[in-house]
């Protein structure tokens, strides 16, 4: 045991003092009174108890009877990690399996504190500990190395902070010197500078005439310069107008296979070892479009909103359950056709809200979404060719007043007869230069209901590139949980018309 403790007081350490050292996460999957579910704790040190004990560096309170104050560890070697079994009255199991003594964990391993107690998940990262803050770091070294050897701790810490004091004290002095010597040289340089004037005032009488020759040629040159970078300028604001008169039809018509309708066709909820699937009509409603790249994309609340606006979905699909929603996606010519899922579709969730809620007295997790910061796109490769040509970083350079084109399928099939698809054309304009909040603010677009996911052009010196995707008009959720757990969300409008840029993913 002094061994390890030296072993963990040392790590602990060498983080402070900067040290890059492996780190791995233990992710809650049951809530206990001191770790609410789906939180994780970073784990820095080669060698870490769990237990009820307050010298556990992972404890546990006397709500989880179950598991003894001393449970088991978690030793790291090299590039292997292993689990040890430290109680005699209580097992500890991995993946649903009791270990004996020791047990190698693997990423994603599943550990559990005795048959009924709590759950964790054992993740390996690939970033260390010189990604971590200093405070976070003190704080993870405060409760994982020193707390559990609270003495010996003493002892060091005060060891480090008088080599720390005496290291700032020798910085001191040598910054003072070098102050000193700073003054000296600037002195020196005045002086040098002095004397380059009177030679420089010296050959000026005697070159007057041929000094102020050369500063007209000069004067004549800039002029020229300033002249032709104004003719540049011109030219380049001529060829975009006559690029942006032709940016109608004549472009975007070739574009509009790629651009696709969506329909949400139904919904299928798995919890507790059962599926119950759900009709939904099969509407149109939203756009996604394929890139020529081979991806197809769409805005994310077109394929997330429809679970997270409803409580028992949103509430089944975070809390150990599982929702799918099964849409098709088809061009208005009928050329491209696929179904596909939400599980299918790559996005970012990161910026997410989440929420402890209580339905029927099972407490569990409510997702509130984030899409107007940048994340509201979803995208899945295809085999499909063909597809929209793109640019990522040009959404980063547009400016106020540039004129956008949208495709879209605004109100999905309300007001169209005959069966015809064709995705609506309307345009807008960029109202703030650059990204705003990592998304582009537009003004006197066409994003009404259906043009969701649909693509976002530019025009160019005569070609047109795909830039971002319609998010819609801004909306912000005001989310209230109670201390029972009751939820309620209300959603604020803004006039802000937003465009989620390629660039973000």
């Amino acid at each position: 045991m002094a061994n390890r403790a030296t072993q963990s007081l040392t790590a602990g350490m060498k983080i402070l003092g900067g040290a890059n050292l492996p780190t791995y996460t233990l992710e809650y999957l049951t809530p206990t009174s001191k770790h609410a579910q789906g939180s994780y704790e970073t784990i820095v040190i080669p060698y870490i108890e769990l237990g009820r004990s307050s010298k556990c560096g992972v404890q546990f309170s006397e709500d989880t009877p179950t598991v003894s104050r001393r449970h088991c560890a978690i030793e790291r070697k090299g590039a292997e990690t292993s689990i040890i079994n430290l109680s005699q009255s209580n097992p500890t199991l991995v993946n649903g399996r009791p270990i004996n003594s020791k047990y190698f964990l693997n990423n994603g391993d599943e550990i559990q504190l005795s048959a009924e107690g709590p759950k964790l998940r054992y993740n390996t990262t690939k970033s260390g500990t010189a990604k971590i803050g200093f405070t976070n770091k003190m704080n993870l070294v405060m409760q994982q190395a020193i707390k559990p050897y609270k003495t010996a701790a003493v002892t060091i810490l005060c060891i480090f902070l008088l080599a720390l004091a005496g290291g700032s004290y020798a910085i001191v002095n040598l910054n003072q010197q070098t102050e000193v010597l700073t003054d000296l040289t600037n002195r020196q340089a005045d002086s040098l500078a002095a004397l380059n004037e009177k030679n420089q005032a010296l050959a000026g009488m005697m070159k007057a005439s041929e000094e102020k020759l050369k500063q007209e040629q000069e004067r004549l040159l800039n002029q020229n310069k300033k002249l032709a970078t104004q003719v540049k300028i011109l030219r380049e604001k001529n060829e975009q107008v006559i690029a942006a008169n032709k940016s109608g039809a004549e472009l975007i018509e070739p574009l509009k296979g790629y651009v696709l309708a969506l329909f949400l066709n139904k919904m299928t909820i798995e919890y507790n070892g059962e599926a119950s699937t759900y009709d939904l009509g099969g509407d149109c409603m939203c756009t996604g479009f394929l890139t020529n790249d081979g991806n197809f994309v769409t805005a994310r609340h077109c394929i997330d909103a429809p679970l997270t606006d409803n409580e028992v979905a949103n509430f089944v699909d975070n809390s150990g359950g599982k929702v799918t929603m099964h849409y098709t996606a088809v061009s208005y010519d009928r050329s491209i056709k696929f179904d596909f899922t939400n599980r299918q579709m790559k996005a970012d969730y990161s910026k997410d809200n989440r929420y402890e809620h209580v339905v029927q007295g099972v407490t569990g997790t409510l997702r509130v979404p984030n899409y107007f910061s940048g994340a509201d796109w979803a995208y899945m490769p295809t085999k499909l060719t063909g597809g929209l040509p793109f640019d990522k970083t040009l959404s980063s350079q547009l400016k106020s007043g540039d004129r956008l084109i949208v495709l879209g399928y605004s109100y999905g099939e309300r007001y169209r007869t005959g069966g015809n698809l064709e995705p609506y054309y309307s345009t807008g304009n960029v109202a703030l230069s650059g990204l705003q909040n990592q998304t582009v603010q537009t003004s006197e677009a066409g994003f009404d209901g259906g043009n969701s996911g649909g693509p976002v052009f530019v025009v160019r010196n005569g070609e047109i590139k795909c830039i971002g995707i319609v998010t819609g008009k801004w909306r912000k959720p005001e989310v209230t949980v109670t201390q029972t757990g009751d939820y309620t969300k209300t959603m604020v409008d803004a006039n802000i018309q937003i465009v989620t840029p390629l660039i973000n993913f």
